[in-house]
């Protein structure tokens, strides 16, 4: 038997055909039916994921020392009481806001991520102000905080109109190795095949770059330099759009004042572009208002990641290349001014307030500080849903640490993952193939059908939710059954529930792109003219980072200016790390051994004319070593920036199969340096350095290391 749904191993929800044999999943292939029907390598691999025999069936409670790994098996009445008992007696001991909530988006559903928003999020319904999530490390720097500072909607409302494109520019993001649909990837193709140019800002030459009809390598966490240089060239020589600066910017001459300060010769030292290529790019950029942007996530982890997107979407503003044709556009109207919100006593709110101010939530970074040393107040309860910060996050053993001073550690999980192996509660959920609910797609909801019974005593995340909340008091502000829960994500609308259960594709609301929108008041609200910011003007010095008493327009800060992180003679390179791969993105996976075997190793990716100069064979063992410590990997000689390197993240964990498992790359990266404005950490922008194993034992005189292969 064979059904049309939505793909269940990571939240991207690609259109997908389930063939199904004595009620297992067997095989899992793209819906060519659908224009955005795909599977990738991993989704294909489903079968292996749902049935592997490291899958949780039952919730289990810890028996032995944490960390250890022994539990038993409990009924579900058992577990839920204990954990709803126990978040009880933190509170009452410790106030509310020692208990934090942690969701991710690895194994999360719409429905799971409702439980953590809105007014009441999961523990604020009991008074804490620490629900947070994956937005204090992912999306949230870009796709909210730049956007809405600049231009007072965030950059989901913003959309590239790539099919009206002569040139494309795609810088902080590669398309070819992104989970979802890769809706992005064939506007590309498309626009190449029409002979638009495609200019691809990176410092890996893989995946987009290989499509590129100019690929600029760039150290990474320098964009922010190239932007700059950039605008420096493009303003002094007049080659901006002076009426749109004079009618509807905010900032420029202050920022045209420090742009007389940036001198190009240092911004080409720290981006490693020539200055030469910088005015052959600018001049490029100038030829044409018809230029769209593809960006992401690349640009956040990075010492000014907030202000380096800022500058970029600066770049596309001053030169006409805001909502019009083939430029940058809105998807929406009628905007109204955002207005930042409280987030009251939240950890980390006090250190990002404009982080907290968007996005109403404390800064998960500090949380670590807040268990161990009690900074702003103790916490002793953590919920995680979805999500691994002790890989994700830098200092596993800082993590490790972390969870053995919690006093009620819940974790809802599919697997034993690193966070999960000191638990004191695990409950088993379900993959999405394992329930029915209803999720958001691009301008619509879909029915996301369930296509098998949950494995085991596995349940639904909402629903494992809803039996805690109950034995918390607040049951009621959850779904209890399938029905419920269908309705309650149409917000109680039975005719669209109806309308999704009839259309197999799902419920669409209609955005056709206009141009010209800011001078006809068609953004905004109040119908004025402009944009929806303080000042009702695209906002080159943004009004709320200036609050905060930030430098208001984006100013370039070096990762090298920290002197804490070593020199660059001792290090010479700046690694970014956590690429992604079709295989190993989000938490679904790495510890299959079919997936094991295609990406049989983490490696050191590194130029050939690098790996020359530092003594290093496509193959062998090096080391990676920075001020934070040193990880071992295998070399592999690669298209890079000259003075980068990339290794790729998400390993170091008991469920992770083969040398995944060993090595976290982010042990040698640190909790404490991050973007002062989003709190995001600066895990692809460190200073390290490189030496063959060989050469790192002698020069260490013989200091050994773990075995990695």
């Amino acid at each position: 038997m064979k059904k049309k749904g939505i793909c269940g191993i990571c939240p991207h929800k690609c259109p997908v055909l389930v063939t199904i044999e004595k009620e297992r999943i067997v095989k899992v292939e793209a819906d060519v039916e659908h224009p955005e029907g795909r599977v990738c390598p991993r989704g294909a691999m489903a079968s292996d994921i749902i049935y592997s025999e490291t899958r949780i069936t039952k919730p289990l409670i810890r028996v032995g020392k944490k960390g250890e790994g022994l539990f038993r098996e409990s009924s579900w009445e058992e577990a839920l009481q204990l954990a709803g008992k126990s978040f009880l007696k933190i509170r009452d001991k410790y106030g509310a806001n020692s208990l934090v909530s942690y969701v991710g988006s690895s194994g999360s559903e719409d429905a799971t991520s409702r439980c953590f928003t809105g007014d009441k999020p999961f523990f604020k319904n009991i008074g804490s102000d620490n629900d947070m999530g994956c937005g204090s490390i992912c999306n949230t720097s870009s796709n909210k905080l730049a956007s809405i500072l600049t231009y007072g909607v965030p950059a989901t409302e913003l959309c590239s109109d790539i099919p009206n494109s002569d040139i494309i520019f795609v810088w902080g993001k590669n398309p070819k190795t992104d989970a979802g649909s890769m809706r992005v990837m064939k506007e590309i193709i498309q626009a190449k095949k029409r002979k638009a140019l495609i200019i691809v800002i990176d410092p890996r030459g893989e995946g987009i770059a290989e499509l590129a009809d100019i690929w600029i390598p760039i150290i990474p966490g320098s964009d922010g330099a190239l932007a700059i240089a950039m605008l420096k060239i493009i303003v002094e020589s007049g080659r901006y759009d002076k009426d749109f600066v004079e009618n509807y910017t905010a900032g420029f001459e202050e920022f045209a004042n420090y742009l007389r300060t940036v001198n190009l010769k240092k911004m080409s030292y720290d981006s490693g572009v020539s200055e030469e290529t910088m005015h052959k790019i600018s001049d490029i950029f100038c030829s044409t208002t018809k230029i769209s942007l593809v960006s992401y996530t690349g640009l956040e982890y990075q010492l000014s990641g907030v202000q380096n997107n800022r500058a970029i979407q600066i770049l596309w503003a001053i030169t006409g290349k805001i909502d019009v044709p083939g430029g940058i556009c809105f998807r929406g109207s009628d905007y109204t001014v955002f207005e930042l919100k409280s987030a009251n006593q939240a950890i980390g709110s006090s250190e990002f307030p404009l982080f907290s101010g968007i996005t109403g939530k404390g800064q998960f970074t500090k949380v670590p500080n807040a268990v161990l040393y009690g900074t702003p107040y103790p916490v002793r309860g953590l919920l995680i849903c979805g999500a691994s910060p002790a890989i994700m996050y830098p200092n596993q053993q800082l993590w490790h640490e972390v969870y053995e001073k919690l006093e009620c550690f819940v974790v809802l999980e599919r697997y034993m993952s690193e966070d999960a192996k000191y638990a004191d509660i695990i409950l088993p959920s379900t993959t999405f193939y394992e329930y029915e609910s209803i999720v958001n797609i691009r301008d619509g909801m879909r029915l996301r059908k369930q296509m098998i019974e949950p494995l085991g005593e596995a349940k639904a995340d909402v629903f494992i939710l809803q039996g805690i909340a109950e034995n918390m008091g607040f049951g009621d502000v959850y779904p209890k059954t399938k029905e419920e829960l269908l309705l309650w994500m149409c917000k109680g609308d039975k005719e669209l529930l109806e309308n999704l259960i009839r259309n197999e594709y799902g419920v669409f609301e209609e955005k056709k792109i206009t141009y010209y929108k800011y001078k006809t008041g068609k953004i905004r609200a109040d119908r004025q003219p402009g944009f929806p910011t303080p000042s009702g003007k695209f906002e080159i010095c943004s009004a709320y980072i200036q609050q905060y008493s930030y430098t208001p327009y984006p100013e370039y800060k070096d990762i090298r200016s920290i002197e804490n992180l070593g020199s660059k003679e001792d290090y010479p390179l700046i690694m970014t790390t956590a690429a992604r791969s079709g295989l190993r993105f989000c938490s679904f996976g790495p510890g299959i051994k079919k997936i094991a075997m295609k990406e049989r190793v983490p490696t050191i990716d590194i130029g050939e004319k690098d790996a020359k100069k530092y003594g290093l064979k496509n193959g062998e063992e090096a080391i990676v070593e920075t001020v934070f410590g040193k990880e071992e990997f295998k070399v592999r000689i690669c298209p890079m920036a000259e003075g980068s390197i990339h290794v790729a993240g998400g390993t170091g964990s008991c469920y992770m199969e083969g040398e995944w498992r060993n090595h976290n790359i982010n042990n040698v990266c640190s909790m404490n340096y991050s973007d002062p404005i989003s709190g995001f950490l600066i895990l692809k922008s460190i200073p390290c350095r490189v030496l063959a194993k060989t050469i790192y034992n002698n020069n260490k005189n013989g200091e050994k290391h773990s075995p990695l292969f």
